[in-house]
Formats: C-alpha cells, sequence, structure tokens
C-alpha cells in the first residue's frame, strides 16, 4: 500500500510541475497581439529603388566601369579547345578575342587593336580577358608563321 500511495503522491507532484511550466504567466511566451508575424516584419523593411539589370542592358553597358582600350601585340593561334586565335599585348597581358575578322587569323601577325575588355565574361578557352574587338589594324606581317590564314 506504501507503495502504490508513494507513486501516486511522485506521479502527482510530477503532474503540478509539468502544469506550472506551461502557465501563461511564463515570460518566455510570446504574446500575438504585440509580436508582429514574420510576413509583417518583412514589409517593414525600406523599400530600394534599385532595379536589376536586364540582359540588354548588360549588353550596352560597360562591364564594371571599363572603357575602351587600344593595344599593340601579336596574335597567336593557341591549340587548346579545338584551337583559337588570341591576342597578346606588348605589356604581356593576354586576351581572348571577340568578333575577330577572318582576315587576321594569322599567326604571328602584329596589329594594333582597339576593343572594350570584358573581365567578367568568360570563354571555353579560359585564356586571358576576353576583348570585343572594334577595330584592328595590321602593323607587321613579316613574322606570320604558316600561311596567310589557317581557316
Amino acid at each position: 500500500m506504501k507503495l502504490i500511495r508513494t507513486l501516486s503522491t511522485l506521479s502527482a507532484a510530477a503532474l503540478i510541475f509539468t502544469l506550472a511550466a506551461c502557465s501563461e504567466k511564463d515570460d518566455k511566451s510570446v504574446d500575438m497581439k504585440k509580436e508582429p508575424l514574420m510576413s509583417q516584419k518583412a514589409d517593414d523593411k525600406p523599400k530600394h529603388s534599385v532595379k536589376p539589370k536586364t540582359a540588354q542592358q548588360e549588353k550596352i553597358s560597360p562591364s564594371k566601369g571599363m572603357e575602351k582600350v587600344t593595344l599593340t601585340g601579336t596574335i597567336v593561334h593557341k591549340e587548346m579547345e579545338g584551337g583559337f586565335y588570341a591576342f597578346i599585348a606588348e605589356n604581356g597581358d593576354r586576351y581572348t578575342l571577340q568578333k575577330l575578322d577572318k582576315k587576321f587569323h594569322r599567326n604571328g601577325l602584329i596589329v594594333k587593336v582597339t576593343g572594350m575588355p570584358k573581365p567578367d565574361l568568360m570563354t571555353t578557352t579560359q585564356y586571358g580577358t576576353v576583348m570585343q574587338v572594334e577595330d584592328i589594324e595590321i602593323l607587321d606581317s613579316s613574322r606570320v608563321i604558316g600561311n596567310s590564314s589557317s581557316h
């Protein structure tokens, strides 16, 4: 009998402690009337007037403030990625030329190139900085290796 009474008393005490822990007067509970919902908090953030650029705007605007450059250097044929014509400037900078006319596909050709560097653009060649060619002038063709054009 003592065992049943002891278990009864312990059960009653455990029930009282459990109910006391769940009381409404707990300081850690959140008052839904005072505390806004998460969706309401998100609406309180300031609205920014900055609009993301569209693909058309990206094409027109220069990449990160880059401006047209004019460089002198050599057009070289690289065998990687199926072969392509690269440009090595006199200062050693390397470029992958976009929109290079086929008449300039000559390994060893010394040229002056004017174009727009696009450092944010990646190509399969992964060679230097991409530059979109706007103008190109042949300075010396005496160092060309092979035929006048390989393509």
